[in-house]
């Protein structure tokens, strides 16, 4: 009987496989972290401009546009104005806001080296359509309504005073106005 011998051949195909099967799970495993990356990234982008967004929006919306204001009531001797009537609105796109949430600040020149600042919150105010209004009463966005502010205690203004104010929503926007009084009569115009 003959023998026949069987030698084992080196074949290598079977090692090429499973590198290239090694590389692409590889591949894939760099591709899952990458999209993990980008997605994260993009969740983050997205949430930063909708916090912008919603900024944006309290400081546009949130906020009081003053239409006017005048001297509503003069001191007895004359020569100063003892209360100013601001003419505000709430500006479009505002949330129902309550007035016990907005407050002002008015800074004048005495002529001392330190400005003097009256400063309040809206107590009272009137409706267009002579509603009283009182702290606890909210305004809706668009709704225009009258002010009284006294300013009688600290910076009480002259003829020829320039004071500024501010206006302010709690969480909103502000707005800003020079006050110019060529008049302290009851009605003068002083914006």
């Amino acid at each position: 009987m003959t023998s026949k011998e069987y030698s084992l051949k080196k074949n290598d195909l079977g090692a090429i496989g499973i590198g290239a099967m090694i590389i692409f799970i590889a591949l894939i495993l760099v591709a899952a972290v990458a999209s993990t990356i980008i997605i994260k990234t993009a969740e983050e982008l997205q949430q930063r401009a909708q916090k912008t967004g919603d900024d944006t929006q309290d400081n546009l919306g949130g906020k009081i546009l003053i239409q006017g204001a005048y001297v509503s009531e003069e001191t007895a001797g004359g020569g100063s104005a003892d209360e100013i009537t601001l003419i505000v609105q709430l500006s479009s796109g505002s949330d129902t806001t309550l007035l016990a949430d907005m407050e002002w600040h008015m800074a004048c020149d005495d002529g001392t080296a330190v400005a003097g600042v009256n400063a309040g919150v809206f107590t009272v105010a009137t409706d267009l359509d002579g509603t009283a209004l009182g702290a606890t009463a909210s305004v809706d966005a668009g709704e225009t309504f009258l002010v009284p502010i006294d300013t009688s205690a600290d910076c009480t203004p002259q003829v020829g005073d320039n004071q500024e104010m501010r206006v302010f929503i709690d969480g909103g926007g502000d707005t800003y106005a020079s006050l110019h009084y060529n008049d302290v009569n009851p009605g003068s115009s002083i914006i």
